[in-house]
């Protein structure tokens, strides 16, 4: 999406767009799968899993989300690296690019929904702390608000981090990291096991904090060594690196049963997905039919993300499927490939152009002027003139000094 305070990258509307549609495929599988002939998550461990590394990202897309995480901290750095930014302005423009159709949700929501609702959570999940406890149930409504949450606590701290890496570079954000994830095992070992892992790293900042400054690391190499990491071989690597690291995580069940792991988890995918944007940002820059079109699907990510959820629990609520292959998981991603999501970017192109669209154009530049150089200033002038002989060592007009000399 093209913004007046950075320019606009293509690659970036991309991987929106992958991060969307793998989020709504991954829930789609999911639900749906269920309710196509025997149920397959009456499995001991209730949840899917496949030895296939592909069909792992389908059902690991919640990963989809880290991905979005990683965006928002590199698309901010890429326009704000080296710049001072106006904090109210700032601010100013989230609330435009996210409250329209947040309040738009939130009011039919809340129309429909009367008895999940009271005016201490609403006022709760407009403050940007929908994602604890007390704030708006809304059934499939609010059921992806939690992610609205977590960005809006992001965007509060963003000028002081970015004003941080642009003073101290990646060192500092890495120390910060450092710092973030020692606390956060202290706390989980302290509780004796008594703390849920997925409350306390999935849907919240205290997990998801590590993946937006990855992405902040990232887009501070690529404004200072972007050549590095330009070439189809070294997004071919990046891709598989996080494909594998996806299938593992997988194969060892560490999404419901709640490993220990996944203290580390948080890092090493947020660190795969900031390479995976890197090389691709770094790499693609087609404008061609395709690639405009998958841009368009980017662009409307936002209401994609928040409607998908809805779309697949219509599909469920009524039973509705695309049985072909008598097997219930992959008749599942058949219909929420074939289904839910056309009809899923139909209703995003509406809300998009109805509600989004109009508000965006409202944003503003937040970037102050850059502050001029210091000027050069002459030396005050001499009481004397300076003659051979006289001890002065200069001859001529007097020198000029920067007021950034340290004479």
């Amino acid at each position: 999406m093209r913004s007046r305070n950075r320019q606009y990258l293509v690659s970036v509307d991309h991987l929106r767009a992958y991060a969307a549609v793998l989020v709504l495929l991954c829930h789609g599988t999911h639900m749906i799968s269920p309710h196509l002939g025997e149920s397959p998550n009456k499995a001991p461990h209730g949840w899917l899993y496949s030895d296939n590394p592909l069909a792992t990202l389908v059902l690991e897309g919640h990963t989809g989300v880290a991905l979005f995480m990683v965006l928002s901290g590199f698309i901010f750095t890429i326009g704000t690296l080296g710049k001072d930014i106006r904090y109210g302005r700032f601010l100013g423009n989230r609330m435009l690019r996210i409250f329209p159709l947040y309040l738009a949700l939130i009011i039919l929501g809340v129309g429909a929904h009367k008895q999940g609702a009271d005016l201490l959570a609403v006022l709760q999940s407009l403050a940007g702390l929908g994602n604890l406890p007390g704030s708006l149930d809304l059934g499939a409504v609010s059921s992806m608000w939690w992610a609205i949450a977590v960005e809006l606590q992001f965007y509060l701290l963003f000028p002081l981090l970015s004003r941080l890496l642009s003073k101290h570079g990646p060192v500092a954000l890495f120390k910060l990291l450092g710092a973030i994830a020692v606390i956060r095992t202290l706390v989980w070992a302290s509780a004796a096991g008594g703390i849920n892992v997925n409350s306390m790293l999935y849907y919240s900042l205290a997990g998801r904090i590590d993946q937006f400054l990855m992405g902040m690391v990232a887009a501070w190499f690529f404004v200072h060594h972007r050549k590095w990491f330009q070439g189809a071989l070294k997004v071919g690597i990046a891709t598989a690196l996080v494909t594998s690291a996806i299938w593992a995580f997988n194969q060892t069940h560490s999404f419901q049963e709640g490993h220990a792991t996944r203290l580390l988890w948080v890092d090493v995918e947020g660190a795969l997905w900031s390479l995976v944007v890197l090389t691709y940002v770094a790499t693609v820059s087609s404008t061609g039919m395709v690639s405009r079109g998958i841009a368009k699907v980017g662009e409307m990510s936002f209401s994609v993300y928040l409607l998908h959820y809805m779309v697949v629990t219509v599909f469920v609520s009524r039973r509705w499927g695309i049985e072909l292959t008598g097997r219930p998981v992959t008749d599942a991603f058949i219909t929420a490939s074939a289904a839910v999501l056309p009809i899923t970017l139909t209703a995003a192109v509406v809300t998009f152009h109805g509600i989004e669209r109009p508000f965006l154009r409202w944003r503003r530049a937040y970037l102050l002027p850059d502050q001029p150089k210091a000027t050069a200033h002459p030396l005050p002038p001499r009481s004397h003139s300076c003659r051979p002989g006289s001890g002065c060592t200069t001859v001529g007009p007097p020198c000029l000094i920067s007021s950034e000399s340290t004479i």
